[in-house]
């Protein structure tokens, strides 16, 4: 039994051995097949380790060109969200590219000056901040950061930003300065949104932006828009600055109107909408619309329907001076009105005849007899004058009984102006009647007093400025 184990033993010993010897040249294959194949491939490494880091690195890199070039489509729709008036969804562009490109510079500004647009400053401020920390040197982030820092009482913050701009020596240091000594934070506020193309030390380059997609029912609102601006001019007003507003709240407990005045530089003191709003030069319509958007997105309680109308209209006028019972101002209540409506407020006299309408170096003489002159549309900052229609004259010469200067009424004829005069002094037929032509030199035509009696030839209308010779 034991001589058997022992042999049993000796047999298992010798298999492990045969096993062990068989097995290393198969792991050295396996070894110099792995190496042959990483170096018939782009990426041969001595190990499997090496190579592995080699193409992590690879990787990477692809997915940061892909995260740059998805930023800078997300940054150029947010450009052209901004054109379409889309504010909010531009805010979203924007932050999805800096999600991807958080240091991008251009994309912090814009985003920042969109938040000014919406009344947000504290965002805003956030990233002028960010802007201005990633390039010291930009003159632009560091005034847009010192406006904004004016508007929210930040007082040291936008002087050591002024400083800043000294030291980089642009000229938006003195821009920044002005707004610092003015009081009226309103006007501070249009200037965090204003274009520096034209004065910041280095402009940032035009960057193509391609149009977003609008989806169909968006499309059907911008052309509702665009057909309300096609309105003629007599049929809409866009407020200005000193006109008073009625807007009411129609979801409101209390539904009662509230008065706004539009102050210097064309804004409301709205604070249920965040404060300043800018209504200048739009209509009521556009004002509504724009307080319920901001009621929308600020998620204020009872945002319902927004009724705006104008309680008293400043803005725009005209002066009315001359022949009129109530000559001076007269404030319109649309972009254009009809001449006549200016004219019946005013209360035109009997004697008004001709009317002169000034617009800036333009002078337009109309008579009011006329029925087209009353349809002539007038506009804001017209200078209107009433005026007595001077006396027209033609003249009468040659072998007539009464001849010299004659008083012209519209639609005389030369037989009647003959008549008038006491007719020829004997049997003359022939009549010469010269009036000025458009070169401004006399021309002269025949015409037989004989042939228009007997109805041959049309008795001719006269001018005023006629001369009218009988001869032989």
């Amino acid at each position: 039994m034991k001589i058997l184990s022992a042999t049993f033993l000796l047999h298992l010993a010798m298999i492990s051995a045969l096993s062990a010897t068989v097995s290393r040249p198969n792991l050295v294959l396996q070894r110099a097949a792995f190496q042959q194949r990483n170096s018939d491939g782009a990426f041969a490494s001595a190990t499997p380790e090496k190579s592995t880091a080699t193409v992590a690195r690879v990787e990477t890199k692809s997915a940061t060109t892909n995260a740059n070039d998805q930023a800078q489509k997300f940054y150029r729709q947010g450009l052209a969200l901004i054109e379409a008036g889309k504010l909010d969804e531009a805010l979203v562009a924007f932050k999805e590219s800096l999600r991807l490109r958080p240091d991008d510079v251009q994309t912090n500004l814009s985003f920042g000056i969109t938040k000014a647009k919406t009344k947000s400053y504290k965002e805003a401020f956030e990233a002028f901040k960010r802007a201005a920390r990633l390039k010291p040197d930009s003159a632009e982030a560091h005034f847009r950061l010192g406006m904004t820092s004016q508007v929210l009482g930040k007082r040291n913050q936008a002087n050591d930003e002024y400083k800043v701009l000294v030291q980089l020596k642009s000229p938006l240091a003195d821009r920044l300065n002005d707004a610092l000594k003015n009081s009226n934070l309103l006007s501070v506020a249009v200037g965090i949104t204003a274009d520096l193309s034209a004065v910041v030390d280095k402009p940032v380059a035009n960057v193509a932006v391609s149009a977003p997609v609008t989806p169909k029912n968006e499309t059907a609102a911008t052309d509702n828009n665009a057909a309300a601006n096609e309105k003629p001019l007599t049929e809409i007003y866009k407020v200005g600055v000193g006109d008073i507003l009625d807007i009411r709240f129609l979801n409101a407990t209390a539904n009662r109107s509230t008065l706004f005045t539009v102050m210097p530089g064309g804004y409301i003191d709205l604070p249920v909408a965040g404060g300043a709003t800018l209504v200048e030069g739009l209509t009521l319509d556009d004002i509504q619309l724009r307080i319920s958007t901001e009621l929308k997105r600020r998620a204020v309680q009872n945002n319902g329907p927004v009724s705006v109308g104008v309680r008293q209209y400043v803005s725009h006028s005209v002066m009315v001076t001359g022949l009129v019972s109530n000559p001076g101002v007269r404030f319109l209540r649309r972009e254009s009105v009809p001449l006549y409506v200016v004219l019946a407020e005013a209360q035109l006299r009997n004697d008004a005849g001709r009317v002169s309408i000034l617009r800036g170096a333009t002078h337009r003489v109309l008579e009011l007899k006329d029925p087209a002159s009353l349809n002539v549309v007038v506009q804001s900052g017209d200078v209107i004058t009433l005026t007595a229609r001077p006396q027209d004259f033609y003249y009468l010469g040659g072998r007539i009984n009464y001849p010299g200067q004659k008083p012209f009424e519209s639609g005389v004829t030369l037989l009647q102006a003959i008549l008038a005069a006491g007719g020829t002094r004997g049997n003359e037929t022939n009549v010469e009647v010269s009036r000025e032509g458009t070169t401004g030199r006399l021309v002269t035509t025949k015409f037989n007093l004989k042939a228009i009696k007997s109805g041959t030839v049309e008795d001719p209308k006269l001018r005023a400025g006629d001369r009218i010779e009988v001869i032989r």
